[in-house]
């Protein structure tokens, strides 16, 4: 306590000397440094202090009854952070005295105690935001003023007094940030001290999940900060100490004095010195090197040539100055060094190298495709001829096609699905204390589950069908095979993106160099035919004039590749990922490594003196395996020499504890290398990898071998290591992590993990009262979200996110009803989409913007004026995915056409356009698949059949679509489309004279709209089925 005292000496001689009033901005100052060194004794102390200045003040001022609240407040939250007995009891005092003043007199509402309405929430809300956006623009220049600090505590005091949750959060939070900016600029790890204690008091009061990963991410930054200080001290003392050494030398050098010190120089610096030095030489320019490198590759000099090349793609790579036609050029030169290199060397590594630089000058320009097409083919013909000795004619492009086709529908099948799962399972309509909910979010996270299962499944059939075509190729192998995945897709949270991590096993007793060169000459023509598929960048290849992983010279690894898609590739030959047979090379501290291995000796990694040599992330990631292609049997056999090898029971938990030891460490170091929320969130390193460690951990320590997550929780469940409940959260949480990492890829085309939450936050606001159906505050949060990105990226700046949102207003006011509004912003969108992309550029972005403005024209009755929209976005998405490809976004358009026709009553070209719709979405959803965008396109095809008087045909489409709604919905649920159906048919049945059936069917109809309406509802649909009725 005297400590204390100490600590508030001053302000309480400022109290007695001025009064209680006077000396609040002291007291407040005391509790910003109490909060910051985390003294909990006199935060308590200044709590109670700033009570006895409220008290003061109400006391003064005529029991004032706002200040004797606020001291009421503040004692209670004193008290209710004391541990001292002793002080408890005069705070309870305290608290009683004001309690007394306070009786008799009229209460006062203050803001926060209002009623809690939306209104007054917004406008609490709006309120705080203004407030702390006219002090955060203090912060780039005012950090170091003490001044700032005292608004922000008051703030926070206010917060407290007020009951303010949210404000006191936000307060705490922006005190940290000024200590952040002061540490940062003074690289003073004092205040970086403060900034974590106040973001950690913060972090224990937050409620809400986004503030929480602020803060999360406020900390992480702040550590991160704190490590790179930590870093150039350490760099800085061994520069001293090398400065040391330097002076210890002998002085037989001449030196040279200046005011600040002494500067030795060496013989060669001293001669250079006295003479008269040329002037530097210019940097060798673009052409110069192209030039170059061009005479050294005719001559054979392939080390200069790929060096001069390098240099000119060095000189005009700026990822914020893009040349891309230039960097194509040097891309497609390097790549001939490469082919060349695999001529001379016959090493397969080659040719994947030059492939992948062609791939990645294919993705930067769009002249001379066809040229660097036929690079790509003549590379597999040289691969097979040098490195396989095998002769082959030019592999036709149609192989990598129909592989790039299966790989795009794999993926508009996961989206469709995602798509059905929001229909069916939306837990989110619920709040999170309604008891509907937990029930919905279990089956959301069912259906997630069965949706990763199926993918990986389908990943697994694409990449036996790439295998079995290499084999064919090269012949067949020499022993019995098995490829078997590892990572994801043995855990079952693959991704159509991810990276293929696989391992190769071989028979018994074939271990041998013919084998072994088989199996990799396999492995190089599978990863050629992956390459080919255009979605590995250039660093997972290593190729050292670009990304030298295993020099010291951080320069040396330059090239970072932002333009080539990364999906469906090989994981990378970088030393820390290696996951395929070709294993990894030698480094300075680990011999080389194959994956291509007997069942016996693959498991031998699970040793524990090659576990301690090789890190325990190789024998984890090794555990974990499931069957890809060739003999299963080899599989199992693996498996049973694992429990062979983990048979000491000491031994086995010893390694288990170690390896969960070391993935939380690894994990640990990972997160001091995050960004603040603010800037980007990364979904595979923040979200999806959190339960994936919690599941890896609990199976280690339970000794679980299974390898996919969902079969861990299930065996967790069966051993009652986890309850019932429990493993629904954990199955829900794995579910919620994976289907996000999706979506973000699925967003982002292609493995690009970063989101960024706070850009974003009101768009996605707006895009979720949307799907509630309040397409109002939809439209509003969407335009402060488009307030804000203009503020961004500029009032005038053309930006895919402003695009989107212009185009998401257009559908809001569609949806509302304000077609003239919604075709002013579907056009607003489509002309920035076009200058972004260019006016000729075929883009699907472009088609589907030209769709949408078709619509809204549609929707005003022009259905001509739609239809041209339409016709012209059909073309576009035919050029952009293939005249006869089967694609969600082609499927749309189509139907938009189909239904125009049709209401303009041309019902024959409706039909036409139907006939094309439905076998696409059958493929697109799969032939048995019972889908509602593939019912109503069966019941439009019936009305256009109507339409031209053929009733047999109409209830032909009439009936399957029936089928197809009592699939979906069930065959006893009352749903206004099977009500629609049956109305129909009664209609056709009618007109074919079959009065029964027709009476049959308009009674099944009305009895149904009944349900849906409510039986006294006045309806027009009801009205007509009653005039049916009368007339039949």
């Amino acid at each position: 306590m005297l400590r204390v005292c100490e600590k508030l000496r001053e302000a309480d001689a400022k109290r007695k000397r001025l009064g209680l009033v006077r000396a609040e901005t002291d007291y407040l100052r005391a509790l910003l440094d109490a909060m910051a060194d985390m003294d909990r004794l006199t935060e308590v102390e200044v709590l109670k202090s700033l009570g006895d200045v409220n008290l003061e003040k109400g006391r003064l001022k005529g029991k004032d009854v706002t200040k004797l609240d606020r001291a009421m407040v503040l004692y209670r939250t004193a008290l209710l952070r004391c541990k001292d007995a002793d002080v408890g009891e005069s705070l309870e005092c305290r608290y009683r005295h004001a309690e007394k003043l306070r009786i008799g007199k009229a209460t006062v509402t203050l803001i926060s105690h209002e009623p809690s309405t939306n209104a007054n929430k917004m406008k609490s809300i709006a309120k705080m935001a203004e407030t702390f956006q006219q002090l955060d623009r203090r912060l780039t220049s005012d950090y170091s003023k003490d001044s700032l600090l005292i608004e922000y505590t008051k703030l926070m005091v206010e917060g407290i007094a007020n009951e303010d949750g949210m404000l006191e959060v936000e307060a705490i939070k922006s005190l940290g940030d000024v200590f952040l900016k002061r540490g940062t600029e003074t690289r003073d790890t004092t205040c970086l001290t403060k900034a974590t204690a106040l973001y950690s008091t913060a972090l224990s009061q937050c409620e809400g999940f986004q503030g929480t990963m602020t803060l999360i991410h406020r900390l992480l930054y702040t550590a991160r900060i704190r490590q790179a200080m930590k870093s150039r001290r350490h760099q800085a003392r061994k520069h001293r100490r090398q400065q040391q050494q330097q002076s210890d030398q002998p002085r037989d050098f001449p030196v040279i004095r200046h005011a600040t010190g002494q500067q030795f120089m060496t013989p060669s610096e001293y001669i250079g010195s006295q003479t008269s030095k040329p002037p530097a030489p210019d940097k060798r320019s673009y052409v110069d090197d192209l030039t170059a490198g061009d005479r050294a590759l005719a001559d054979g000099n392939l080390d200069t040539a790929e060096q001069r090349f390098a240099s000119a793609l060095r000189l005009i790579h700026d990822p914020n100055k893009p040349e891309r036609d230039k960097e194509a050029d040097c891309l497609c030169r390097l790549g001939n060094v490469y082919v060349q290199r695999g001529k001379t060397t016959k090493e397969g590594r080659k040719f994947t190298q030059a492939a992948a630089l062609y791939n990645a000058a294919m993705a930067r320009t769009d002249t001379h495709k066809d040229k660097i097409n036929k690079s790509l083919q003549e590379t597999e013909k040289w691969f097979l001829r040098h490195t396989a000795n095998v002769d082959s004619a030019l592999s036709p492009l149609d192989s990598t096609t129909r592989h790039q086709k299966r790989l795009e529908d794999m993926r508009a099948r996961a989206k469709s699905q995602l798509d059905a799962i929001d229909q069916q399972h939306n837990p989110y309509q619920y709040d999170e204390d309604d008891p509907r909910m937990l029930p919905v979010e279990a089956k959301r996270a069912e259906a997630i589950k069965a949706l990763f299962k199926t993918i990986a499944k389908t990943r697994q059939i694409l990449i036996q069908k790439l295998i079995d075509e290499c084999i064919a190729t090269l012949g067949p192998p020499p022993c019995k095979y098995a490829f078997i995945g590892l990572g994801s897709q043995a855990t079952e949270l693959v991704t159509p993106y991810s990276d293929l991590e696989f391992a190769i096993l071989i028979e018994d007793g074939k271990d041998n160099d013919d084998t072994r060169w088989y199996f990799l000459n396999l492995t190089h023509y599978l990863h050629l035919k992956v390459i080919n598929l255009g979605e590995t960048i250039l660093p997972a290849m290593a190729i050292p004039s670009l990304n030298d992983f295993y020099s010291d010279d951080p320069d040396k690894n330059w090239f970072f590749d932002s333009v080539t898609p990364r999906g469906f590739s090989f994981d990378g030959f970088m030393p820390w990922a290696c996951k395929t047979p070709f294993g990894r090379d030698k480094t300075k501290t680990k011999q080389p490594l194959s994956l291509i291995q007997t069942p016996a000796n693959m498991a031998q990694f699970q040793e524990l003196e090659v576990s301690l040599s090789e890190g325990y992330h190789l024998s984890d990631i090794l555990r974990r395996v499931v069957f890809l292609a060739g003999e299963e049997a080899l599989v199992s056999q693996y498996r049973e020499k694992l429990d062979e090898v983990i048979t000491d029971y000491l031994l086995s938990h010893f390694q288990s504890r170690m390896s969960a030891r070391q993935i939380l460490w690894e994990n640990k170091e990972m997160l001091t290398t995050f960004e603040p929320t603010g800037q980007l969130l990364n979904v595979k390193k923040d979200i999806y990898r959190f339960p994936g460690i919690a599941i890896e951990i609990l199976a280690l320590c339970c000794q679980i071998r299974l390898a996919s997550t969902w079969s861990v929780i299930d065996r967790l469940k069966e051993m009652r290591q986890v309850q019932e409940e429990n493993a629904t959260h954990l199955t829900v949480l794995t579910s919620i992590s994976a289907e996000l990492r999706l979506r973000t890829y699925m967003a982002n085309r292609g493995q690009k993990d970063s989101l960024s939450p706070l850009g974003e936050m009101k768009h996605h606001l707006g895009s979720s009262w949307s799907n509630l159906g309040d397409e109002k505050k939809a439209i509003c949060y969407y335009e402060q979200s488009l307030t804000m990105v203009k503020i961004i990226y500029g009032q005038t700046t053309v930006h895919p996110d402003i695009a989107a949102l212009l185009n998401n207003m257009g559908l809001s006011y569609s949806n509302l009803g304000n077609q003239q509004k919604a075709a002013k912003y579907y056009e607003q969108s489509l002309m920035m989409k076009k200058a972004i992309y260019g006016e000729t550029t075929c883009h699907q972005d472009i088609a589907m913007s030209i769709n949408n403005v078709g619509f809204a024209w549609s929707k005003l009755g022009n259905h001509e004026k739609a239809i041209s929209y339409f016709e012209e976005s059909l073309m576009m998405l035919r050029a952009v995915y293939g005249k006869n490809a089967a694609h969600l976004e082609i499927a749309t358009v189509l139907d938009n056409i189909g239904s125009s026709w049709l209401q303009v009553g041309d019902y024959r070209k409706a039909i036409s356009y139907f006939e094309k719709l439905i076998p696409m979405r059958q493929i697109i959803y799969g032939d048995n698949t019972a889908h509602p965008k593939i019912a109503g396109r069966l019941h439009k095809l019936g009305l256009s059949w109507r339409g031209l008087g053929d009733e047999e045909k109409a209830i032909n489409f009439f009936e399957q679509s029936l089928t197809m709604w009592n699939t979906i919905y069930g065959d006893n649920t009352a749903h206004a489309e099977i009500a629609a159906v049956l109305h129909n048919l009664g209609v056709s049945w009618s007109k074919l004279g079959d009065q029964k059936k027709a009476i049959s069917y308009y009674e099944q109809s009305l009895e149904m709209e009944k349900t849906i309406k409510g039986p006294n509802t006045a309806d027009i649909r009801v009205a007509r089925l009653l005039t049916n009725l009368g007339r039949s």
